[in-house]
């Protein structure tokens, strides 16, 4: 009866030994690669939900970006300094917003970080943007601010990579696909498109330090212009992130398959039948309730019982 409760209870025989003569390999090598595809499978499904929550916080970095880049470059366009002025003054809480962006962590672990597990990817956005304001600040017209701005964002080893980024220089760990294939998906703030949207984005914010109106509002057409291209370039940025999360939504298919096809395998080899499993455990049940109703009369009866 045990045996045969086990056998109801787990789908497969009680006794493995005895249905695969001895030979428990096969079995063996089933369960070994279930375990293996259940662990890809919990991998995936992460990498699922952070792909996702990455690529919701890069529309929200393209969106307030965008929008500021075209509503500042048509008012310096029509030159409407009330405009201009009022959309400057924006550029600095635009910039806090794409810098807690892309500080946001997703299961304890930064988003945007690369290889660190924790702590933020970016420094705060008053320390980038006095960075930059002292650049400005020192540069004898427009040009020179520009090309100053660009080096400190751009140069490696330079002021972005030093004071502004806190992240790793390596990408997150990768997410197993397949068999000895591994996909890194996750961008990291450091990413030349990312670098582009909030160089501009400060370039604005800080553009009351140039030395005269004409450069400040040199600064605010190029930076309205660096803004509209950085847009463009976050585009490409998500495109490749939505390739990477296509390749893990497959991956998940084939896992799942594969897992199916391999418990089919196993249930051939040691698994029964439920309804034959349930009826023989009901014939054992009505056995065992009958010897023991037996035994108990058995154990009634008596010689003197009998003369009474």
């Amino acid at each position: 009866l045990e045996a045969a409760g086990t056998e109801l209870t787990t789908g497969q025989v009680a006794d493995m030994r005895s249905a695969t003569r001895g030979d428990l390999a096969p079995v063996f090598g089933i369960d070994a690669a279930l375990q293996r595809l259940e662990v890809r499978d919990q991998g995936l499904s992460l990498a699922a939900a952070r792909s996702a929550a990455a690529q919701q916080a890069l529309a929200q970095v393209q969106g307030a970006a965008g929008d500021l880049g075209l509503e500042l470059g048509a008012a310096v366009s029509r030159g409407d300094p009330v405009s201009t002025s009022a959309l400057q003054a924006k550029a600095s809480g635009v910039l806090e917003t794409v810098v807690n962006t892309l500080n946001n962590s997703f299961g304890g672990r930064s988003l945007f970080a690369g290889a660190a597990q924790d702590g933020p990817a970016l420094a705060g956005t008053e320390q980038i943007i006095a960075e930059v304001a002292i650049l400005i600040g020192g540069a004898g017209d427009a040009g020179t601010a520009v090309a100053a701005v660009e080096a400190w964002f751009d140069t490696p080893g330079g002021g972005f990579e030093t004071i502004a980024y806190r992240g790793a220089p390596t990408d997150a760990a990768a997410v197993e696909v397949a068999d000895d294939a591994r996909l890194p998906y996750l961008p990291r703030a450091d990413d030349a498109a990312l670098r582009d949207v909030m160089k501009a984005l400060a370039l604005i914010a800080a553009a009351p330090q140039a030395a005269t109106a004409e450069d400040r509002d040199a600064l605010l057409a190029t930076g309205a212009n660096q803004l509209s291209a950085a847009e463009e370039a976050v585009t490409g940025l998500r495109a490749r992130l939505g390739s990477a999360e296509e390749r893990i939504a497959q991956a998940i298919e084939t896992t799942e398959a594969e897992s199916n096809a391999l418990s089919r395998s196993r249930n051939d080899l040691v698994g029964v039948d439920q309804y034959e499993a349930a009826t023989r455990f009901a014939e054992v049940e009505g056995q065992l309730q009958s010897l023991y109703t037996v035994t108990a009369r058995l154990s009634g009866l008596s010689l003197t019982n009998y003369l009474r």
